[in-house]
């Protein structure tokens, strides 16, 4: 079924359900609900000019062709169909990883020397470090800013930037962005707006419905949701920007292997049902933590006395606030915070987020290594901070788990 099959009356859950299913002929045999994995690297066509056509990723009926695996593949165009149709855009592009897909979402908007980039400081450790290392050596204009203040709108005005980037929501404090304002601001001051919806999900809101230009996500997390393959993708509102990101993940190679786009389509379908759980079990280890002896505070927008609760309750899915959030120790020290990881018995004490199971990080080691103490304490991460990324186990263990192991503190 393709995009434009959709029944008008269908929801987001069930849209994703039967995303990916764009076959077009049907087979005598039978036709699969479950696109195959293609892993063929070349692609024959039937004569000359069909080749030739096929070049330009058409064929002579205007059906989607394909002549190289660094150019395409019929199951990663299912996957990109589907995120497409996930957040509401005109078109997808996957790629071999969210930072890839970051990556080149900066070259389609259009970055060049003497451009300038106002970006969020909230960014994910490496995402800050490919702005800085990548990009400014070769001329580019980076101003970090609180773009999850008040002011942020303004922040865009007195700046006036090429491209304005932030996150929905951040890693790990998880601060939520006013979309809606800085949607309007961005498209006043003519700048190019990225936001990376990895931790918020489709699910919970879509940033295209809000001005944004450019949509990324690590499709390692939510999206494929199973700690079993690594992607990216970049869902665009706008054909040029479309083509400018399709022409780079071309040339950059960076394209998603067949085997890790069936895993995230997979994954992809079941998003809405496991984010339900995420959703719950978050909040249910949120209101448990903050009322823990051992606990200083705790960061996640659907607590009410978050600052931004209302703005949460505007944009997002009703009640619904998503799977990830923070805590700070009372005891402000690495060796606390050891002490509660080392006794963890179900949670995992790994890197990533967005999985099944329920993931405990200390950024300071992990996601923000590379920031100095100072720089850390600056954006609000202190020797306390621990992110947890709740899964979907029962919530009843998660919290007793995380109890027990705060208890040895």
């Amino acid at each position: 079924m393709t995009k434009n099959e959709y029944p008008d009356h269908w929801n987001i859950e069930t849209r994703l359900v039967h995303s990916g299913r764009g076959q077009k002929t049907t087979h005598a045999t039978g036709l699969p609900t479950v696109p195959p994995i293609y892993t063929s690297t070349t692609y024959q066509h039937k004569n000359f000019d069909a080749l030739d056509e096929s070049f330009e990723g058409k064929n002579a009926e205007g059906e989607e062709a394909f002549v190289y695996a660094r150019q395409g593949n019929p199951g990663v165009s299912a996957f990109e169909e589907a995120a497409n149709q996930a957040e509401g855009g005109i078109g997808a592009v996957s790629f071999g990883s969210g930072m890839a897909a970051i990556h080149a979402a900066f070259l389609a908007a259009g970055i060049a020397p003497g451009a300038k980039i106002l970006a969020s400081k909230d960014l994910f450790g490496p995402t800050i470090n490919l702005l800085q290392k990548v990009f400014v050596p070769t001329g580019i204009e980076l101003v970090l800013a609180d773009l999850g203040g008040a002011d942020a709108a303004t922040k865009i005005e007195e700046e006036q930037p090429d491209i304005v980037f932030a996150e929905t929501l951040s890693n790990p404090l998880v601060k939520l962005i006013d979309l809606d304002a800085i949607g309007v601001a961005a498209r006043e001051a003519g700048a190019v707006t990225i936001i990376d919806n990895t931790i918020a999900t489709p699910y919970l809101v879509r940033p295209l419905e809000h001005q944004f230009d450019l949509v990324v996500h690590s499709t390692t997390k939510y999206i494929g949701g199973h700690g079993d393959s690594m992607g990216g993708i970049v869902v665009s509102a706008h054909n040029v920007l479309l083509d400018q990101v399709r022409m780079y993940r071309t040339l950059l190679g960076a394209i998603l292997s067949p085997l890790e786009a069936s895993q995230q389509l997979r994954g992809l379908r079941t998003l809405s049902v496991r984010m339900e759980r995420h959703c719950h079990n978050a909040m249910q280890v949120a209101l448990f933590l903050q009322q823990h002896p051992a606990v200083e505070k705790v960061h996640y927008t659907g607590l009410p006395d978050h600052p931004q609760y209302i703005l949460a309750n505007q944009l997002f899915t009703p009640q619904q606030y998503g799977g990830l959030l923070s805590f700070e120790l009372k005891e402000q020290s690495r060796s606390a915070v050891q002490k509660f990881i080392d006794n963890l018995q179900l949670c995992l004490h790994v890197t990533s987020l967005g999985d099944v199971f329920t993931l405990v990080s200390y950024p300071i080691i992990a996601s923000h290594r590379t920031l100095t103490k100072a720089e850390r304490l600056k954006l609000g991460i202190t020797e306390g901070c621990i992110r947890v990324s709740v899964g979907i186990e029962h919530v009843e263990d998660i919290i007793k788990d995380l109890d027990q192991a705060l208890n040895h503190i």
